[in-house]
């Protein structure tokens, strides 16, 4: 999942603000590049940021899924925590809404998912401050919470995604344990999407990096993703994450049968 960020403030300095042509341009890179789907944010999540009113996030993303929709071949996400958001941008062609409050913040955002029924949903773990009694227990106890919320509104389960929420409501000391331990999250029995790219854990593990240096570290975390059972990682860097992972990939899941088919590799290889 490659992501845009339609904002002037996104942590990772990569906001293209209101400059369609370039979100186009960024969306259909990544898509060259190999992202499966692309996320289309409009809001930033980081830590102290300004809220945005609803009507500033559809100017900033409803021209540019629009634009998309028409370019594209592989789905467009919507990032937002909105309910009118998510209704209009799934109108425009938004085949998934990716709520970062996992259904809890907007009590409309379920509702409007079940009335497009094409339409996946992403649920995030997240929580104000970081106390946990079982940090594990406690982020799979809440993401259950979050898909029967979308089973009482009528979502199919196999239309729900969870996302345990690298960076939300977590010390980076608990942010590398969810990693280390992705794989409890099977019990919910939904695909899992993690996106620990260029998150400030990293920079501390990296001497400081800002985020714009931080690749190595998200390659890291998303090739551990693969590893700890992620099925899709969110990320900045499409290109390098896409060929990081399909290593990850064939370690974890298997051989590739083109290469298994492969002749054995001359001196230099």
């Amino acid at each position: 999942m490659g992501i845009v960020n339609v904002t002037p403030d996104s942590f990772s300095g990569d906001g293209v603000g209101t400059d369609l042509d370039t979100a186009v341009s960024l969306a259909t890179t990544m898509e060259s590049a190999g992202a499966d789907i692309v996320d289309v944010c409009g809001e930033s999540t980081r830590p102290h940021s300004t809220p945005v009113i609803a009507d500033e996030e559809l100017a900033r993303t409803l021209p540019l899924i629009e634009a998309l929709s028409r370019r594209l071949t592989i789905p467009i996400s919507i990032d937002t925590r909105k309910a009118v958001v998510a209704a209009a941008a799934v109108e425009a062609g938004a085949a998934i809404v990716n709520d970062v409050w996992g259904l809890r913040a907007d009590a409309g955002m379920a509702r409007v998912v079940a009335e497009h029924p094409e339409t996946a949903v992403v649920v995030m773990h997240n929580q104000h401050g970081a106390q946990y009694a079982n940090l594990m227990a406690d982020i799979t106890e809440r993401l259950r919470e979050s898909i029967a919320i979308a089973a009482e509104a009528g979502i199919a389960a196999d239309r729900v995604i969870v996302d345990p929420g690298f960076g939300f409501g977590k010390t980076p000391a608990q942010n590398l344990e969810v990693m280390r331990r992705l794989r409890e999250l099977r019990s919910l029995g939904r695909p899992v999407l993690v996106g620990p790219s260029r998150k400030s854990t990293i920079g501390m593990l990296t001497d400081g990096a800002q985020p714009g240096d931080r690749l190595e570290g998200s390659l890291a975390l998303a090739a551990l993703a693969v590893a700890g059972g992620a099925h899709i990682v969110r990320v900045h860097d499409v290109a390098q994450t896409l060929r990081a992972v399909r290593v990850a990939d064939a370690v974890v899941r298997g051989t590739p049968d083109s290469l298994l088919a492969a002749p054995p590799p001359g001196p230099t290889g």
